[in-house]
């Protein structure tokens, strides 16, 4: 049996769409732009200082003398951190009050913040940065909020100006952050961030509505736990292959612990009654797919973040590189912020007419392009650029998109946390991801240490192929006609 709210695992598309969340009366809720606000700045000044974190890791190897090894926890950490506690955060928030949920976790993150910028070793540097991992779930809860407190309309646009503000977050960090390094410290990352997350919090506590539960449940603390150290041993899995190699019995052994956790797991969660992730939610056709396109969106990402750099640092003489500094290696990332920021309006404007089915075609087939313009990359150096702009169309439209379908097919009490799933879901492909990338292009450098023409191509075709997979994923969505019929099913309390 199908959970309420969603369609048939038989007949995806007999079903009409989640209802709107309606308010005490039985009204549908008219939302507030002072809520619409916080929560987009809340978001964005989260987003923008993570995004910052990256280009630092230089400058704080050298300042307080650790390994490159050691710094990569800085990242490492705080994805762990998120990964883990997402599901839970995601799952308190529908079972209790979301506003609340969002001011701990989002203040939580700034004290990590805090902590990061006034550290001087390493261990409280990378606490800090663990510690802000916690911070990975405002996103989902803020959808969550949105569709408890907001027209159904407004919560599907507020989805495009979330996506917007990680496209305007990114594009913001890979400009600021090297006058912010040069003319002051790589701490004032950590604090611009940290006095808008203060304000909010602070203006939060009054403005922001309360969003009590729309129906009951308690934690699965069993199910946490089980799941925390699967995902644990998975992304440790997934993160020692640099050093240890894919055959070391370590991460052997860590994917074989991350296989009987979630067999442990899935057995826990088909017999409580109030389950951490609501298996039978996920099972649905349109919720598959939806997690599949955004686990191979995670994946070409990441291998997007690995590949550009590397071109932009290559040498012209070598035939495929660019002859740039560490300045061109983040500003060639800037055409990707700056399309996701086009593509989260774009793809709620052509909803209506191509249908989330449609949507996500488009998007991966601009992800497919990306891919195949870096070809001709030894006659056409500027192709790197166009490669990044691509991507940000493909993968703001898919995520958008992806974010909308959850918004329209779920219940309004599993918002939260099936948000938190698609995010759960991304982290993991982004760390395959990276490490594939890097893998491939270890495994193929040259007799002068750079990365043969035959590495980057793989690379190349991994980006392609993976726009391939993602449009043949995207056929276990709604195409436009059915998704119109089920619209159409609504009685008029629920259009």
């Amino acid at each position: 049996m199908s959970s309420p709210g969603l369609s048939s695992p038989h007949d995806p598309q007999a079903e009409p769409d989640a209802v709107p969340a309606t308010t005490v009366d039985g009204t549908e809720p008219q939302g507030s732009f002072v809520t619409l606000a916080l929560l987009v700045l809340g978001v964005f000044s989260y987003l923008t200082m993570e995004m910052m974190v990256a280009p630092i890791v230089p400058f704080v190897q050298q300042e307080l003398g650790i390994s490159a090894s050691q710094s990569a926890w800085m990242l490492t950490g705080l994805l762990v951190v998120g990964a883990v506690c997402l599901p839970l955060a995601t799952r308190y928030a529908d079972i209790a009050d979301k506003k609340k949920v969002f001011l701990v976790v989002l203040g939580l993150a700034g004290i990590g913040a805090v902590v990061a910028a006034v550290a001087t070793t390493a261990p409280l540097l990378i606490a800090g940065q663990m510690l802000q991992g916690v911070g990975v779930a405002v996103v989902p809860i803020a959808i969550g909020i949105m569709r408890d407190s907001q027209p159904l309309d407004r919560a599907r646009t507020a989805n495009t100006i979330f996506v917007i503000s990680g496209g305007l977050g990114a594009a913001v960090a890979y400009v600021a952050v090297g006058p912010i390094v040069t003319h002051l410290h790589y701490s004032y990352i950590y604090w611009f961030p940290t006095i808008v997350i203060a304000a909010v919090v602070v203006i939060g506590l009054r403005a922001l509505p309360a969003c009590p539960p729309i129906a009951g449940g308690k934690v699965d603390w069993t199910g946490a736990v089980i799941l925390g150290a699967a995902l644990v041993a998975l992304l440790l899995g997934l993160t020692f292959p640099t050093t240890s190699g894919w055959g070391s019995p370590l991460v052997l052994g860590l994917l074989a612990l991350t296989v009987l956790l979630l067999a442990v797991f899935v057995m826990v969660e088909r017999r409580h009654d109030s389950p951490l992730v609501d298996l039978h939610g996920l099972a649905e056709r349109e919720i598959r797919g939806v997690m599949s396109i955004n686990f191979a969106h995670a994946i070409a990402t990441f291998v997007m973040y690995v590949i550009l750099p590397t071109l932009a640092l290559l040498p012209i003489a070598i035939g495929y590189g660019m002859g740039g500094d560490a300045s061109t290696a983040g500003l060639i990332l800037l055409p990707y912020a700056l399309l996701v920021v086009v593509a989260g309006p774009t793809a709620q404007r052509l909803e209506p007419i191509l249908g989330r089915r449609g949507n996500m075609i488009l998007g991966a087939v601009f992800i497919m392009a990306a891919g195949l313009v870096l070809l001709p990359i030894g006659s056409a150096p500027w192709t790197p650029y166009l490669c990044s702009a691509l991507m940000g169309l493909g993968l703001g439209i898919g995520f958008t998109q992806s974010l909308n379908t959850i918004v329209r097919v779920v219940p309004a009490e599993r918002v939260a946390s099936a948000s938190g799933a698609v995010y759960v879901v991304r982290s993991v492909g982004g760390v395959l991801g990276g490490q594939i990338a890097a893998a491939i292009i270890s495994a193929g450098l040259t007799a002068q240490g750079a990365p043969s023409w035959g590495a980057i191509l793989a690379t190349i075709l991994l980006i392609v192929a993976l726009g391939v997979v993602s449009v043949g994923l995207s056929y276990l969505l709604a195409g436009r006609r059915s998704a119109t019929t089920a619209q159409a099913t609504l009685s008029p309390a629920q259009a």
